[in-house]
Parts: C-alpha cells; sequence; structure tokens
C-alpha cells in the first residue's frame, strides 16, 4: 500500500485532439452486489459489479477463477465467451507459459491464452489484438490493497495493483487509476489522455490521463466541457497546496481506504 509518496463504448466525442467516451462502465464494488453508491467529493456515483458482462449479465461460474485448487490438475479456470455471454467460467487446459503482466495474446473463445492459473489475458485495445496477464477475481477482498476492476474492453474483471497515483509506477501498459476508494494499475483506453479542464466522464475517470481525475466542471475553473465534467490534476493534502486558485487541494473521497488519506484533487469546494 502506498504511503505519502513524492509527488462496450457508445461513442466518441473529439475536442482539443481528444477522444472520449459518451458512455462507459469501469468502477466496480468489491462485494458481491451488483451495484453500489460510492461518496466522492461529496457526490453520489454508481459503481459497477464486475462480475457482471455485458449489459450487466451476471456470470456463469463452473469453477472459482480466484482459487488456485478450483479445476483438476493440468487445467486452469479463466473467463470465456460462450454464445456471445462474456464471463462465462470454465476449466480448460493449462497452457501457463506467461508470468503476470507479461504480454499475451487475449483467447475469449478457448481460454488458451498462456497466462497462468488465477489470471487471464486482458486486452489492451478495442481489436483484443494484444494484451497482459492479469489476476482473475470476483471481488475487491481478492485483490490484496488493490481493487477489483472490470477491463474496459471486454469487462472481464481483474485485480488491479495498488499505486500512488503521483508516485509509484505500474507495470508497462497500466496506469494508475481510481477506483473505488483507492488507486490501482488498470488498463488504460485510447481516450485517456485528458489533462486539466479536458472533457470527461465521472464514471470510470473516462477521458483522464493518469494523475487526473474526473470531476463536475462546475467545480473547476475555466471548464467548458459539454460532458458536464472535467479533468483535474490530483495532489498531496498533506503537501504544499499546487492548485492554481480560486481551486484548492481537497479530499476526493470521504471514507478513503488505509493509505489513501492524503490524496486531494484541484477543485472549488461547494
Amino acid at each position: 500500500m502506498p504511503h505519502r509518496a513524492a509527488p462496450l463504448l457508445l461513442a466518441l466525442l473529439a475536442l482539443a485532439c481528444q477522444r472520449v467516451p459518451i458512455e462507459e462502465s469501469t468502477l466496480t464494488d468489491g462485494d458481491d452486489s451488483t451495484s453500489t453508491s460510492t461518496s466522492t467529493s461529496g457526490e453520489s456515483t454508481t459503481a459497477v459489479d464486475p462480475s457482471a458482462g455485458e449489459g450487466g449479465i451476471q456470470p456463469q461460474y463452473k469453477c472459482d477463477p480466484a482459487d488456485l485448487e478450483t479445476c483438476d490438475d493440468g487445467l486452469k479456470c479463466t473467463a470465456l465467451l460462450r454464445d456471445g455471454r462474456q464471463n462465462v467460467y470454465e476449466c480448460v487446459n493449462n497452457d501457463a507459459m506467461h508470468n503476470l503482466y507479461e504480454p499475451c495474446v487475449p483467447s475469449p473463445l478457448d481460454g488458451q491464452d498462456g497466462c497462468s492459473p488465477s489470471s487471464i489475458c486482458q486486452p489492451t485495445n478495442d481489436e483484443g489484438e494484444s494484451g497482459l496477464c492479469m489476476p482473475l477475481c470476483t471481488k475487491t477482498t481478492e485483490c490484496g490493497g488493490g481493487a477489483c476492476v472490470a477491463n474496459p474492453f471486454n469487462r472481464v474483471p481483474g485485480c488491479s495493483e495498488a499505486c500512488d497515483p503521483l508516485g509509484s509506477i505500474c507495470p508497462a501498459g497500466l496506469a494508475c487509476r481510481r477506483a473505488e476508494d483507492r488507486f490501482g494499475c488498470m488498463v488504460p483506453t485510447a481516450s485517456d489522455i485528458g489533462e486539466q479542464t479536458a472533457q470527461c466522464l465521472k464514471e470510470g475517470d473516462r477521458g483522464c490521463s493518469e494523475g487526473y481525475i474526473c470531476e463536475a466542471g462546475d467545480l473547476i475553473p475555466a471548464c467548458a466541457s459539454p460532458t458536464g465534467f472535467c479533468c483535474t490534476s490530483l495532489c498531496d493534502l498533506e503537501a504544499v497546496d499546487p492548485c492554481a486558485s480560486p481551486a484548492t487541494c481537497n479530499a476526493i473521497w470521504s471514507d478513503p481506504a488505509p493509505g489513501y488519506e492524503w490524496i486531494g484533487a484541484c477543485y472549488v469546494p461547494f
């Protein structure tokens, strides 16, 4: 857990050379319910159950993806695409040849992606032609200090390793992004490049680059986003305030996970 370190898609909009998705769900609630309400900067947002597939369809479990002993010898549990339904968990041949966070090629139809048991090749682009081996999960309690987060391209939930958004470095191909009440190393999308005042979507901070989160435009000076939300930079609540006036460094959670109490963002409080 980091401590005070120094500092699918429906459409895309074009603004300032930035592509931003119109609708997408990537956050998770870390429990067994379909959704939950979380508080960020005094606002209520809905977090989507990572185990639910496309359209909120609940998964089918013929094995436990987080249990190394759930399948017989020579087999591994993985998330398959069956008859158009994602997140059908079945035991398939264990073809492990890659370590965690090594490059791989997604294989959702047969699960033969070369990743070890309790991990899967998560796609890192829309085409699904490349990916990284990442841990599987069904809830955040299975992820140590990280969070169980649905991949933005296939909705398969995986553990995002805990990270410090102002200091730590994630494995290549991943970015330190907000999840629930903490930050984790997640797969970004091509639209996640926005910086201060760039348009974005609140859920999943889609459209914002690493080191930024998406907040209500009324709180961010000079925000003129058609989505009503803009990216704003993160900051250290326990350091000298780096925010440009009239914005100040303020908390982003009412109840952050242990070790994340110091993280804030630049905005004008209510």
